[in-house]
């Protein structure tokens, strides 16, 4: 069987689920991104500046398929999920400067 007769690759983030996203879903957040904690960071701190709550989570390893192995183990001890939700209204007007 040729890799054209066997069924397409699938990425490996389509099978990967995040600890606690359908909770946090429920509350409004939306996920932005999967990446290293000092990648993550940067992005919390620009969302912050765009006005965005921001959280984040940690992967979980039993959505890894058989095919990652290693690579999972390290995903899940050093990968979080970003998540985002626009701030309540009185908390854009209350540091907004006055004019």
């Amino acid at each position: 069987m040729s890799h054209l007769d066997g069924p397409d690759p699938i990425p490996c983030s389509d099978g990967i689920a995040i600890l606690k996203a359908l909770d946090l879903a429920n509350e409004g957040w939306q996920q932005r991104t999967v990446a290293d904690p000092n990648r993550i960071n940067e992005m919390e701190r620009l969302y912050s500046e765009l006005g965005y709550e921001t959280f984040t989570t940690g992967l979980d390893p039993a959505t890894f398929g058989e095919a990652c192995t290693s690579c999972a183990i390290t995903a899940c001890a050093t990968y979080v999920a970003l998540f985002t939700r626009q701030k309540p209204v009185a908390d854009l007007q209350a540091g907004a400067p006055n004019a």
